[in-house]
């Protein structure tokens, strides 16, 4: 799924988050950062006391805008401008698109071998999902509204690609990879003992991507090429929250645990048709568009002038 907004909307989770640090700094200085607030109190009115010296709130605000102001101030345009817009052109996101938008996220990004390959790139969950898949249709619906596309060519395009809108069922597992059984059958026994899935994952297994986050794997289907495939063989009988007894792996032998699952699902051309649409329509636009181009539509104006 070449999804070009979308993508691109999911790498600047990171940018999202620092934004969130330079709101909540600020925030301490108010009644929506009590919390900040009275740690602030603790720290004498500084931020961090390293022996004799301090760093300040506003020192410390000051150097997040210096460093990412510019990017995350342009962040937050970018989605008034959209939102704003889509209600000028009456575009909305239904809820129905909405969660199946989501479901193809977490197929592409928990799924995909891109978990493994950019650790460092996070997979959003939740509120903030919602709002920034959100944001990407209602993106390019607008910056396509004006492309048609024949009916033929949509039918076309699904029937040649019919297997990415035919969903494997998904579950969300985590893992202990050891070298032999009996070490398997060893954290076995601590894990029956009470023991905690995720510290032993830390602390015994020796997958290098899985065990610093607890023997996190993410959503997986049949078609991860990171997932031991003998794991498919007891997982879908387990349980919510259940492990596995030892699996013998190329490896080793690993222990899986279920956090959660959901069951497989075909959408027929209907139901996908308006992001078949925009798909092709992306495909036929210049691939260097920035959001900024709407600004002018809106006559934004903003602390960095023309830059």
């Amino acid at each position: 799924m070449n999804r070009k907004i979308l993508i691109g909307v999911i790498v600047l989770l990171l940018l999202t988050n620092i934004g969130s640090i330079i709101y909540f700094a600020k925030a301490s200085s108010n009644a929506s950062g009590k919390q900040a607030g009275n740690l602030l109190m603790n720290l004498s009115g500084s931020v961090a006391q390293i022996g004799n010296e301090s760093i300040s709130e506003a020192e410390w605000v000051e150097l997040l805008k210096k460093r990412y102001g510019k990017d995350v101030l342009k962040q937050m345009i970018d989605k008034k401008v959209v939102a704003q817009l889509a209600k000028k052109y009456d575009i909305a996101v239904s809820d129905e698109e909405l969660k199946r938008e989501i479901e193809l996220y977490q197929r592409m990004v928990g799924a995909g071998a891109d978990a493994h390959e950019h650790p460092d790139i996070q997979v959003m969950e939740g509120k903030q999902l919602k709002e920034e898949i959100k944001h990407a249709i209602l993106l390019e619906e607008l910056i396509t509204k004006d492309v048609v596309i024949k009916e033929e060519e949509l039918r076309k395009y699904y029937k040649e690609n019919e297997h990415l809108y035919d969903l494997k069922p998904l579950f969300q597992i985590s893992q202990i990879l050891v070298k032999t059984e009996e070490e398997a059958n060893q954290v076995l026994d601590e894990l029956e003992s009470g023991s905690s899935f995720s510290t032993l994952a830390r602390e015994r297994s020796i997958d290098e991507f899985s065990a610093p986050s607890g023997g996190a794997m993410g959503w997986v289907d049949t078609s991860s090429n990171y997932v031991e495939p003998a794991y498919f063989d007891v997982i879908p009988e387990l349980e919510k929250d259940e492990w596995s007894d030892p699996v013998q792996t190329d490896d080793g032998y690993g222990i899986v645990m279920l956090h959660d699952k959901k069951p497989g699902n075909k959408y027929e051309f209907e139901k996908v048709k308006g992001q078949i649409r925009r798909q092709l329509a992306l495909q036929q636009m210049d691939s260097t568009f920035n959001p900024e181009q709407l600004w002018k539509e809106l006559d934004v104006k903003w602390e960095y002038g023309s830059e």
